[in-house]
C-alpha cells in the first residue's frame, strides 16, 4: 500500500509519472493525471466508469453542463462525443482519477442480481451519461482495486471480484436504476445502446435509420426521439461527430494525411469534409492537427 493520509490519491499519483492516461496491470483499467487547466474542447469520451478523487472534470453536452465536487464519479455506457476540461487544477494539485472500461457483461450480472432482490425499472433512463458524488464504500472498493496493481497474480483472481463491487455501490445509488435499464436486455434503452455501438463500430457505413429503427423494435419517431434523450443528437449528428473527432484522432495521433483520414471514416468528398472539420473544429484540418501537434494537446477525452 502507498503510504500517506489519503492512499488512494497517492497511489494514483505514484501510477502516474506524468500527465496523461497510464494502464495499470490491470487490463482495462488506467489512472489519470492532468496537473494543467483544459480549456473547453471537443473530444470523444469513451463508454467507461471513473472515480475522480481530486480536481474538477466538467463534461457540456449540447448545452447541458455535468459537474461534480470531489470525490465524484463519472459513468457512460456508450462512447459520446462531447465538450469537455478538466478545471481548478495544478502541478501542486492534479485531478487524479481511476478508469476502468465500462464493462456491460459484468454491470449486466450484477443489475440482474439487483433486479431479483428489488426491481427498480426506469421506463427512459435520459441521458446516458451519469455524475455523482463517489460514496465511501465505493471509495474504499476503488482502492483494493488500486492495491492489486502491485500483485498481479492475486489481481488476476481478486479484480473482477472488486470491479464487481465497484458496480454494485454504482448500481445501489441514485443513478443505478438508470444505468440498469441501459444494460437490460430487451429495454428500450437497452436497443438505443444497441444502436449506439453499431454506429459507432460502422463510422464508415452511411446511416439507415430505418434499418435501425426496426432493428430496435421501434417505430423512426420513436427511434429518433428515445435515441436523443440518449445522447443529445440526432443519429446522422452522432456519427458525423464521431467520424470528424476519430478522423482528427488519425491525423494527430497516427501521422495520417487529412485525405486518408477522411476516406478511413466514410467521406468520399475531401471537400465535404474539410468544410465539415472546419465547422466543427474552428480550423482546416490541416492547420488544426498541426497547431495541436505543436501544443501537445490531447485529443482524447481522459
Amino acid at each position: 500500500m502507498i503510504p500517506g493520509r489519503d492512499p488512494l490519491k497517492d497511489l494514483i499519483a505514484w501510477w502516474c509519472p506524468s500527465d496523461g492516461v497510464h494502464a495499470s496491470p490491470i487490463p482495462g483499467i488506467s489512472c489519470i493525471k492532468v496537473s494543467r487547466p483544459q480549456q473547453r474542447a471537443k473530444r470523444h469520451w469513451r463508454a467507461s466508469f471513473c472515480i475522480a478523487v481530486q480536481g474538477t472534470k466538467e463534461i457540456l453536452l449540447e448545452g447541458q453542463v455535468y459537474r461534480e465536487r470531489e470525490p465524484h464519479y463519472i459513468v457512460s455506457p456508450i462512447d459520446l462525443p462531447v465538450t469537455s476540461r478538466v478545471a481548478g487544477v495544478s502541478p501542486a494539485r492534479p485531478l487524479l482519477g481511476l478508469k476502468m472500461d465500462f464493462d456491460a457483461v459484468a454491470v449486466r450480472e450484477v443489475a440482474a442480481q439487483l433486479d431479483r432482490a428489488r426491481p427498480d425499472d426506469v421506463e427512459h433512463p435520459g441521458r446516458a451519461i451519469f455524475i455523482g458524488k463517489a460514496s465511501d464504500r465505493m471509495l474504499d472498493a476503488a482502492l483494493r482495486l488500486g492495491a492489486l496493481f502491485a500483485t498481479p497474480d492475486d489481481a488476476t483472481v481478486l479484480a473482477p471480484l472488486v470491479r464487481k463491487e465497484l458496480i454494485f455501490h454504482l448500481l445501489k445509488g441514485p443513478d443505478g436504476p438508470a444505468i440498469r435499464q441501459l444494460v437490460r436486455a430487451g429495454s428500450q434503452a437497452h436497443r438505443i445502446a444497441e444502436a449506439v455501438h453499431h454506429l459507432q463500430a460502422s463510422l464508415a457505413e452511411d446511416v439507415d435509420i430505418a434499418a435501425l429503427a426496426r432493428t430496435a423494435g421501434m417505430s423512426r419517431a420513436a427511434f429518433f426521439k428515445r435515441f436523443k434523450e440518449a445522447t443529445a443528437m440526432s443519429p446522422l449528428q452522432y456519427q458525423k461527430r464521431l467520424r470528424l473527432l476519430e478522423a482528427r484522432r488519425l491525423m494527430v495521433e497516427e501521422g495520417a494525411g487529412a485525405e486518408v483520414s477522411a476516406f478511413r471514416v466514410g467521406y468520399t468528398s475531401a471537400s465535404q469534409f474539410s468544410r465539415e472539420y472546419s465547422r466543427m473544429f474552428g480550423d482546416a484540418p490541416l492547420r488544426d492537427t498541426r497547431a495541436l501537434k505543436q501544443t501537445a494537446t490531447v485529443v482524447q477525452d481522459i
